[in-house]
C-alpha cells in the first residue's frame, strides 16, 4: 500500500488544488497537492517536503483531517490528510501544474480525481454533530432554535418519544426559524411533500441499510449512516452515503455496560471506510484533535455537545 500525504491548504473559505500534469494517471483532473512517504520518512517530513516541491511553501502550521484507503485498479493508496493553516511564500506550481483557490462550497464540481471526493464532504461537513438526548420534547428543541439557528453544528434529532406528525412539524418549525443543519432518522415520513427533504440530512442506523434500497435517496444534504464495523461501513459506502458515525471510542453514559471499540479499532475502520467519518463514544468537542489523529475528521455524541446538561 502507497501511504500518500496531502496537503490541504486553506485561506478563509477557498483551498487549493492542482491539476493532474499530462502523461500522468488522471491527467486533467484537479487534486489536492501532495506525494509518496519515502522510506525511512514520517508523514509530517513528507507533507512539508512534497508541498515545498509541489508548491514552494514552508508549512508553519498542520494538523490532521482524515484518512482514508482509495483502491485504483492496479494499487492500493491510503491518503494521510492534513490541513494546512499557515505557512511562508505564495504557493505556485512549481512542476509546471495549474494551481488554483477555490471555494469550498464548489469542491464538488471541481473535476476532482476520485480519491480525493471523500475529502470534500470532510471540509463541507460540520466538525461537530450534536445528538439530542431521548428525554428531550419538542419544546427544549424550541426553546434553543435561535441557538441552533447561528450554531455550526449539525444536529441530529432522534426524539423516539414523538409522533411521526409531532416530529415532523417540530422540524419545519425548526427550518422555518433558521435552523440549517439538521439530520433526520423518521424515513416513514414524506419529507419531499413537506418541502423538506432538500433542506434535510439523512441518518440512517447501519442495521436499516437492509431494507433501504440499493442506493441512497437523493438528499441534497446528503445521507450518514452509524457503523460499529467494517461490513457495515462499506455496506453503507456502496449504498451512497457521504459520512459514517463509527464507535464507540470510549465507555460512554449511554451504554455504561458496553465496551467501547477504542482508538485503534476506530482508527482501522476509518482508515477503510473510504468516506469521512465521525468518531462516537464519550466525546465532545474537545475531542476533535484527538479524533483526527484517529483518522476521523470529525466528532459526534449527546451529553458533551449541549449547552445545559443532558
Amino acid at each position: 500500500m502507497l501511504h500518500i500525504a496531502v496537503g490541504v491548504l486553506r485561506r478563509g473559505s477557498e483551498v487549493l488544488i492542482s491539476q493532474r500534469l499530462a502523461g500522468k494517471p488522471g491527467a486533467g483532473q484537479w487534486e489536492f497537492p501532495g506525494g509518496k512517504l519515502e522510506p525511512g520518512e514520517t508523514v509530517t517530513q513528507a507533507l512539508r517536503r512534497e508541498l515545498a516541491e509541489e508548491l514552494g511553501v514552508e508549512v508553519l502550521d498542520h494538523q490532521p483531517l482524515m484518512r482514508l484507503v482509495h483502491q485504483y485498479p492496479d494499487r492500493t493508496v491510503l491518503l494521510d490528510t492534513w490541513l494546512v493553516n499557515r505557512w511562508k511564500q505564495e504557493p505556485s506550481g512549481r512542476e509546471g501544474q495549474a494551481t488554483r483557490w477555490c471555494p469550498v462550497e464548489a469542491l464538488s464540481t471541481a473535476g476532482l480525481l476520485a480519491a480525493d471526493q471523500p475529502l470534500v464532504a470532510a471540509l463541507q461537513w460540520p466538525a461537530c454533530y450534536a445528538f439530542t438526548p431521548d428525554h428531550w420534547s419538542a419544546n427544549d428543541l424550541l426553546s434553543i432554535r435561535q441557538q441552533l439557528a447561528t450554531s455550526a453544528v449539525l444536529t441530529r434529532l432522534r426524539l423516539p418519544r414523538l409522533s411521526d406528525t409531532a416530529y415532523r412539524d417540530l422540524v419545519l418549525r425548526l427550518l422555518d426559524s433558521g435552523v440549517q443543519r439538521l439530520a433526520v432518522d423518521r424515513t416513514e415520513i414524506d419529507w419531499a411533500a413537506a418541502a423538506a427533504a432538500e433542506r434535510l440530512i439523512l441518518h440512517l442506523p447501519g442495521h436499516a441499510l437492509e431494507s433501504a434500497g440499493s442506493q441512497a435517496p437523493a438528499w441534497a444534504g446528503g445521507c450518514v449512516v452509524s457503523c460499529h464495523d467494517q461490513k457495515t461501513s462499506q455496506q453503507a459506502a456502496q449504498w451512497g452515503a457521504q459520512t459514517l458515525v463509527i464507535g464507540s471510542a470510549r465507555r460512554t453514559a449511554t451504554h455504561p455496560d458496553r465496551l467501547p471499540a477504542g482508538w485503534s479499532e476506530l482508527r482501522r475502520l476509518a482508515d477503510g471506510a473510504g468516506l469521512p467519518c465521525y468518531a462516537i463514544g464519550g466525546l465532545t468537542p474537545r475531542d476533535l484533535s484527538v479524533a483526527r489523529r484517529a483518522g476521523c475528521f470529525a466528532v459526534a455524541g449527546i451529553r458533551g455537545f449541549w449547552p445545559r446538561s443532558a
